[in-house]
C-alpha cells in the first residue's frame, strides 16, 4: 500500500513539475531571418510570456509592457567583439559586417533584496552569415547558458545538436527542453526532452525545419533559452 502511494505522489510531482515549466515566465528571442549575407540587416524580436510563440506572434512582448524589462541586448560577432543593442519596445534591427556566426543576448535579473526574491533569466539567438561557422560557440558569460557545440545552422532534421549546459562557469546536469515554432501542444509545451549528463553535455534529436527553442531551467528561477533556424 505504501508503494502505490508513493508511485502515486511522485506521479502527480511529476505532472506538476510539467505544468510549472509550461506555464512559468519564459524569455527568448526570435529573428526575423536567421541566415544573412554580409551587409544585409534584420530584426529581432524579445518575446516573454507562458508560452514560446511561433514568428507570426512577435508582438508577445508588448503585452503587460513585458518590454520595459529589457534596456539593452548584446550582440557578439565571429570574432567574440560585443555591441551593445537598446531595444525599442523590445524590438530592433542590426546590420552584419562578417561572415560567420553572430550571438544576440539578452538577460532579466533580480537581486536576493528585490520583491520575489533572486531570478535570472537568459536568452541567446544564432544568426549565420555566409557559411563560415566561426563564433557558433562564443561562450555569452549568462550565469545559466546553453552553448552550441557544433553549428546550429548545419544541422538538418533527423540530426541531433550537441549542447553544454553551464551554471556559474561549471556544467550542469539538468534536464533539457526543446521545441519548434510550429509545434502545437496538446498537454506538454516541449515534444523533445534529454538530460545533460555530468559534464553538461547533452543531445537534442531535431525532426523538423524552421525555428527552433531550446530551454533549462535551474534552482526554481534561474533559466537559459536557445534560439535558431534549421532549414
Amino acid at each position: 500500500m505504501r508503494k502505490k502511494i508513493f508511485i502515486i505522489t511522485f506521479l502527480l510531482i511529476g505532472l506538476h513539475f510539467m505544468n510549472q515549466i509550461s506555464l512559468s515566465h519564459s524569455m527568448w528571442i526570435t529573428i526575423k531571418n536567421y541566415k544573412l549575407k554580409v551587409g544585409e540587416e534584420t530584426s529581432y524580436f524579445i518575446g516573454y510570456g507562458h508560452k514560446y510563440l511561433s514568428p507570426e506572434h512577435w508582438v508577445m512582448n508588448l503585452e503587460r509592457n513585458y518590454w520595459n524589462i529589457f534596456k539593452k541586448a548584446t550582440l557578439i560577432d565571429p570574432d567574440g567583439v560585443k555591441l551593445i543593442l537598446k531595444p525599442a519596445k523590445g524590438s530592433g534591427k542590426f546590420m552584419v559586417k562578417k561572415e560567420g556566426v553572430y550571438i544576440l543576448g539578452v538577460k532579466s535579473e533580480r537581486k536576493a533584496g528585490e520583491p520575489y526574491g533572486p531570478s535570472g533569466k537568459y536568452a541567446k539567438a544564432i544568426i549565420q552569415v555566409g557559411k563560415k561557422d566561426k563564433g557558433f560557440s562564443h561562450f555569452f558569460g549568462h550565469r545559466i547558458e546553453i552553448i552550441p557545440l557544433e553549428n546550429p545552422a548545419k544541422i538538418k532534421p533527423g540530426d541531433y545538436l550537441t549542447v553544454k549546459i553551464i551554471f556559474e562557469g561549471k556544467p550542469l546536469s539538468t534536464f533539457v527542453y526543446a521545441t519548434y515554432a510550429d509545434f502545437k501542444p496538446e498537454k506538454d509545451a516541449f515534444p523533445i526532452m534529454a538530460k545533460s549528463n555530468q559534464e553538461g553535455i547533452a543531445k537534442i534529436k531535431i525532426s523538423n525545419k524552421g525555428e527552433w527553442l531550446i530551454y533549462v531551467n535551474h534552482k526554481v528561477d534561474y533559466s537559459a533559452v536557445l534560439t535558431f533556424e534549421v532549414n
